[in-house]
């Protein structure tokens, strides 16, 4: 009765998750307080006299989205006293159940859309979710963030073909949390952010002096509002107090001196500094600092006209034999090793 009603009961797979542990194999029988609970919880489910409605396909439609650590789970509803269609529900994979909090939220947004495609394909729908930076990555007046996994952008590219809104529902206390708690894509970015600070961390530039240096900057602060104000359509993300454009670290003015320093440690020349900037560092004019430290250099302009190397020649022939012989050891034919001498006049 459960499996034939499961498609209007909300939550369905997280809430049958206990008692589907005890189908598993090589799984002990044993009903605890959870399964209990559980069991009480669909009946309760079954009883109730939700109201469901046929689909008007001349009324707005609402797609809402949420992900639990065990399954996916959505409503289609009108938008007309917030009456709802049919839920549906799918427990997560034992590979799913890896998947970090964003992933899991793009699962049930693809998951959902696709169980609903033959309401939704071809008209124009709000998709809701709790997950703002998702609505950042899928936005489709947006590009993708170098940073996105394969599977993300997988994700977007199928959402592309559909009509849609996105709305969050926790939009307001997002935007008044977004300075105290960092607004970073996930954790997979966020390895990303700090791989790049470790690269360019030395003895005078570490991962705090960025974040105190990111704090007095006038040009870094006048950013920090207006992405905050529109984090959909910005450029940027602020990890751990540090400010990020795609994948590459925004470098306080009284730190760029030291950066430079750091790129020109080994004297490697202006396309070869540009190119590891590009992988790291960024900010305002760095193509034309990266120049005139170069050109400014005393070792480097030492070596700057350095003669070309001398081509390579042949051997000259020798006058006498044995003048110069050519030595060399031949791996193992038939179990022998061979040290074999040419002549070079011979």
């Amino acid at each position: 009765m459960v499996t034939y009603y499961s498609r209007f009961i909300p939550d369905v797979s997280t809430i049958t998750y206990p008692l589907r542990k005890l189908l598993r194999k090589n799984q002990t029988f044993y009903w605890n307080k959870e399964c209990q609970q559980a069991f009480l919880k669909l009946k309760e489910e079954i009883s109730n006299d939700r109201v469901l409605v046929p689909f008007d396909p001349e009324l707005p439609v609402t797609l809402a989205t949420d992900a639990s650590p065990v399954g996916v789970a959505a409503v289609l509803s009108h938008i007309v006293d917030n009456v709802e269609k049919p839920f549906t529900s799918r427990s997560r994979t034992e590979a799913e159940r890896n998947y970090s909090q964003l992933d899991r939220e793009a699962l049930a947004i693809i998951f959902r859309v696709s169980h609903f495609i033959n309401y939704i394909y071809g008209r124009h729908f709000v998709l809701i979710t709790d997950n703002q930076p998702l609505s950042r990555i899928f936005h489709p007046k947006t590009g993708f963030p170098k940073m996105t996994s394969a599977r993300l952008l997988r994700y977007s590219s199928f959402l592309a073909g559909f009509e849609k809104d996105w709305k969050t529902k926790t939009w307001i206390a997002y935007l008044e949390n977004c300075i105290s708690a960092d607004i970073s894509i996930n954790d997979e970015v966020h390895q990303v952010c700090a791989s790049a600070v470790f690269e360019i961390s030395s003895e005078n530039l570490t991962a705090d002096a960025l974040i105190q240096e990111t704090e007095k900057d006038q040009e870094l602060a006048q950013i920090k509002p207006e992405f905050l104000s529109s984090p959909v359509s910005s450029d940027y993300i602020l990890d751990s107090g540090i400010l990020f454009r795609n994948n590459r670290i925004v470098i306080p003015k009284t730190l760029q001196p030291t950066v430079l320093n750091e790129l020109h440690s080994t004297h490697i020349g202006i396309t070869k500094m540009k190119q590891l900037a590009q992988r790291y560092c960024i900010w305002k004019n760095i193509d034309k600092d990266i120049e005139n430290l170069v050109k400014s250099c005393k070792n480097c302009s030492s070596v700057k006209h350095s003669p070309a190397k001398a081509p390579l020649h042949h051997w000259d022939l020798p006058i006498n034999k044995w003048d110069r012989i050519h030595i060399d050891i031949a791996r193992p034919f038939q179990g022998f090793h061979y040290l074999i001498v040419v002549d070079a006049k011979s």
